[in-house]
């Protein structure tokens, strides 16, 4: 059974965790103003059940209905001496089928429809993952967003990817992209595997 927010009542109280270099400073609980729990971040990483098996997770955020809306499976904290990197390196491969697709990766965040459905993987931008699209296999250092149906709605183009677009080559990419979630990106496909646009 996948776990909601009301799972977590009373862990702001939990006794807190050793710091380490990894940790961050930020609160263990925060809420939305209606009082209901908007994120943990935990004490140490867990294991929760989605749709698509069990999930590691260091951070999970929620909607304010209390299902789950994004899940970081890991959450360290990045600077000098702690890269993202490093943060990827300590992050476990999941193979997530998603419609009749599995996409084996290392996720930094997933997101989450209401529903349970996966609206997007984020990867870390030090790891490539190929998705195939009706223009040949598209690779993204970023991610890819899906419809409720499993369908890819968008993909984050690596750098200098080109495409074959009605007789011309396209190359669609987001300079701003990196640090960003792979939510909304510069491809954008309809559910029949069409492309609807493209920055």
């Amino acid at each position: 059974m996948t776990i909601t927010a009301d799972f977590f009542k009373g862990y702001e109280n939990t006794e807190d965790p050793e710091m380490d270099f990894r940790r961050r400073e930020r609160e263990k609980v925060s809420f939305y103003r209606s009082g209901a729990i908007k994120a943990v971040y935990l004490n140490e990483q867990i294991r929760i059940e989605t749709w698509y098996g069990e999930i590691s997770a260091e951070l999970i955020t929620f909607y304010e209905d209390s299902s789950i809306k994004r899940i970081f499976p890991r959450y360290g904290k990045i600077g000098a001496y702690w890269t993202e990197k490093n943060e990827a390196e300590i992050t476990e491969y999941s193979e997530l089928e998603v419609g009749d697709v599995v996409y084996r990766c290392r996720p930094q965040c997933l997101y989450f429809y209401p529903d349970g459905k996966l609206k997007s993987i984020t990867i870390y931008n030090s790891d490539i993952l190929t998705v195939k699209t009706k223009y040949g296999e598209i690779r993204t250092n970023i991610g890819v967003s899906f419809y409720r149906s499993g369908k890819i709605r968008s993909i984050e183009p690596a750098f200098k990817t080109e495409i074959e677009y009605k007789g011309k080559k396209i190359r669609p990419f987001n300079f701003f992209a990196d640090g960003m979630h792979a939510d909304d990106n510069s491809l954008v496909l309809d559910e029949e595997g069409y492309i609807l646009s493209y920055i």
